[in-house]
């Protein structure tokens, strides 16, 4: 991999593909009239924030590392929401994946192709049900919303 390769992804295709998955959350969250949302990009001391009505944007000094989005509204989300909400991260990965295949199939870019791989990799290890501490992936939390609504 080139040096160029591995700039892009680190500075554009993470932070870019983390925001594109967050903002699937986001849309969930629109859909099920959350008050206030929050999208987290990065870690470590915020250098930028965004506000928006109802929604702020951070973006961490470690930018191209994981994303979050918070949500909240008056009301407990419903299991049906939750699922929804957590479904839709995954999913917009899914989207960009399907859509830069196809730019792909016309022009064979590494640099295409490294966005689609990446966003592929981020739509797949969040489908996965793991949870690290108290970190818990998007699969994760939809078996457990599964499994509550079963059990209920």
């Amino acid at each position: 991999m080139s040096v160029y390769l591995l700039l892009y992804l680190i500075v554009f295709v993470a932070p870019i593909s983390n925001l594109i998955h967050e903002i699937g959350h986001t849309v969930g969250a629109k859909i099920a009239k959350a008050s206030n949302i929050l999208i987290s990009i990065g870690r470590g001391k915020r250098i930028i924030k965004i506000v928006f009505p109802k929604l702020e944007v951070h973006v961490g000094l470690l930018f191209f590392t994981a994303g979050v989005t918070e949500s909240t509204r008056e009301k407990d989300y419903t299991s049906f929401e939750k699922l929804y909400i957590t479904f839709l991260g995954p999913f917009f990965n899914a989207i960009i994946v399907v859509i830069f295949f196809g730019i792909y199939q016309f022009t064979s870019n590494e640099f295409i192709l490294v966005f689609m791989l990446y966003n592929s990799w981020l739509f797949l290890m969040n489908c996965v049900p793991f949870k690290i501490k108290e970190q818990e992936s998007d699969g994760f939390i939809m078996l457990k919303e599964i499994i509550a609504k079963r059990t209920k």
